[in-house]
């Protein structure tokens, strides 16, 4: 309602992105580490097509705050889901500490609070990786990850491809291609490379 929604739009709007477990799935599945009564009343289930769009409104406030600190200390700022991601020169290292106090000052008044454990300062020496690629010179997924994926596909031409499909993919062809793609937004040659040894994969 705050963005202009009359109240009728706004309520189907969250009727649509909330839900509540039903009863009779407790009996299947009891798991003490969730609340019972927070599940069985409206809430916005973890994961479901919604989730980052409404993560992004409920995010508006934190995103734009943070960008203007990230724009007054010389750095750039990005998130990713829960993940803060700040970025800059020698200067802005020499400034991290009181940067990270300001930061985690805006989040709290922001209603969100900075996991300082998971807190990490990545010089340029190291392997620079967040949500799960690294970040070093060009967004790039990690090493293992390429090798792994090259392996698999290699073992598949040779072996077969239902040797290879040890987690049971209901579509395994579709789930390696799709590892493919990914690499392709960041990396689009070695993507073609492993396009090719895809090509070879018989699938009868």
């Amino acid at each position: 309602m705050r963005v202009g929604y009359c109240e009728d739009v706004a309520r189907m709007i969250t009727g649509l992105c909330t839900n509540v477990v039903p009863s009779d799935v407790w009996k299947i599945w009891n798991n003490p580490e969730y609340d019972r009564r927070l599940l069985q009343q409206p809430h916005f289930p973890q994961g479901s097509p919604t989730s980052p769009a409404v993560a992004n409104l409920i995010a508006y406030r934190l995103d734009s705050r943070l960008s203007g600190l990230a724009k007054w200390a010389g750095a750039s700022y990005s998130r990713y889901a829960d993940d803060l991601l700040f970025s800059g020169d020698r200067d802005f290292r020499r400034r991290m500490d009181r940067f990270r106090t300001y930061v985690a000052v805006i989040a709290m008044e922001e209603g969100f609070e900075v996991n300082h454990h998971k807190t990490r300062i990545m010089p340029q020496s190291v392997c620079q990786r967040a949500t799960g690629l690294v970040l070093n010179k060009h967004q790039n997924i990690g090493r293992r990850e390429y090798d792994l994926l090259k392996a698999t596909l290699h073992n598949a031409v040779i072996h077969g491809p239902a040797s290879q499909n040890r987690t049971g993919h209901a579509d395994f062809r579709s789930h390696l291609l799709g590892r493919i793609n990914y690499l392709a937004q960041f990396n689009p040659e070695r993507a073609n490379k492993l396009r090719e040894e895809f090509q070879r994969i018989r699938w009868n």
